[in-house]
């Protein structure tokens, strides 16, 4: 018996919707084009709505429903990404195999197919839909494609993939496949921050990644946003406007980003943005600019944070794109960046996240024996 797929009628009022609801895709000048593509002449003083219930109640095709829907998608901004390390050196061999088994029982709309790359790296694409059953129901499935990279090294492997919630089960199925093809469970490494307590250490951080990008030299933070880590009140501190003060500094906060974005070459130095630390707020996400020492000394933009700041989970990092050096000028516009040098970045990114996690650790330990220290020394 042939396996009938499902058969989709687009009513006049689902067209309609899918329409109104993407405005900024779909202006005036756009709906004139379509119409005019099938022949038909409306007046350029017709409203956005006039123009979208006549074009809603012809007939449409299957083409004639693509070429709306591909009208009123948005530009594809690139996902972030996120990578965990595993602490020993897969095979290339046993990586397939996984991905072998994973896609033999994953799930209906999914499509997982995996190749080489050079003589150290597997890539899986995963193919699948996601789904807003808030949107309406012409526009509710969207098609998606995400890469799970996995790049093998002398005494570790690094898996790297968008920081999104269905590529994060995809790989956790494949590390349930991995443990039991080594016959145990081979620990995962993450880049976490909620170890530190102190909102300095968790700035600090950021700070640390943006300007020790080996080969970079740090020109511009262009933008951050700030959350609150919430502490006791120290001994003898009346606490009585916790609830007020709070409110304020997340009002001032709020203004600084609305009015300045927090954005400056003296950002990190300046009196609102100590104000804040002073406060307990620190940094959870971060947008800089640098420029590669070597030539052609391109001006790289990147963007770090983490998905749950408080809990300092899920850091999530991108290389934003570049802007390119043209007669001894910088170009106006962010350009991305090619593949290859793009993946050298992101090397670059989680080797330098790693590296600074190791350093506050040391600096977090230090403190604390100070603290012991002193508690100890303190008169009784």
């Amino acid at each position: 018996m042939i396996k009938n797929t499902l058969q989709y009628c687009a009513t006049d009022k689902e067209i309609f919707d899918a329409l109104m609801s993407a405005k900024q895709k779909i202006s005036e000048k756009v709906l004139l084009e379509i119409a005019k593509d099938r022949g038909i002449f409306y007046s350029a003083k017709d409203s956005r709505e006039d123009l979208i219930s006549a074009i809603s109640l012809l007939p449409h095709d299957f083409h004639d429903l693509n070429t709306l829907l591909e009208q009123r998608e948005h530009s594809g901004r690139q996902e972030k990404l996120t990578s965990v390390i595993l602490p020993e050196a897969l095979t290339m061999e046993e990586i397939k195999e996984v991905l072998k088994d994973y896609t033999a029982e994953s799930p209906a709309d999914e499509r997982v197919t995996h190749h080489s790359k050079g003589s150290d790296q597997v890539v899986a694409n995963v193919k699948y839909s996601e789904i807003d059953y808030g949107k309406t129901r012409l526009v509710q499935r969207t098609p998606k494609e995400a890469a799970i990279e996995f790049h093998i090294e002398k005494d570790k492997t690094t898996i790297r993939m968008p920081a999104n919630a269905r590529t994060k089960e995809v790989f956790g199925k494949l590390k349930d496949k991995l443990d039991i093809k080594r016959k145990k469970e081979i620990p995962t490494i993450r880049i976490e921050i909620g170890e530190f307590e102190s909102p300095a250490l968790r700035t600090e951080f950021f700070t640390t990644l943006i300007s020790k990008l080996k080969g970079f030299s740090l020109k511009n933070v262009t933008s951050v946003k700030v959350e609150r880590l919430k502490q006791e009140p120290e001994e003898g501190e009346l606490d009585l406007d916790e609830d007020q003060d709070t409110e304020e500094a997340k009002h001032e906060a709020l203004a600084l980003v609305k009015n300045v974005a927090l954005r400056g070459e003296t950002l990190l130095a300046s009196e609102e943005y100590q104000s804040l630390k002073k406060k307990g707020f620190f940094i959870t996400s971060i947008i800089w600019r640098s420029m590669l020492a070597t030539p052609p000394h391109p001006m790289v933009e990147f963007e770090a944070a983490f998905e749950e700041p408080l809990q300092g989970k899920g850091f999530k990092y991108f290389v934003r794109g570049a802007y390119n050096m043209v007669d001894k000028q910088y170009t106006k516009t962010i350009r991305p960046v090619e593949a290859e040098r793009k993946e050298n970045y992101l090397s670059i990114i989680e080797e330098t996240a790693a590296n600074t996690i190791k350093e506050l650790r040391k600096k977090a330990q230090v403190e604390a024996e100070a603290k012991e220290g002193q508690a100890q020394g303190a008169p009784a």
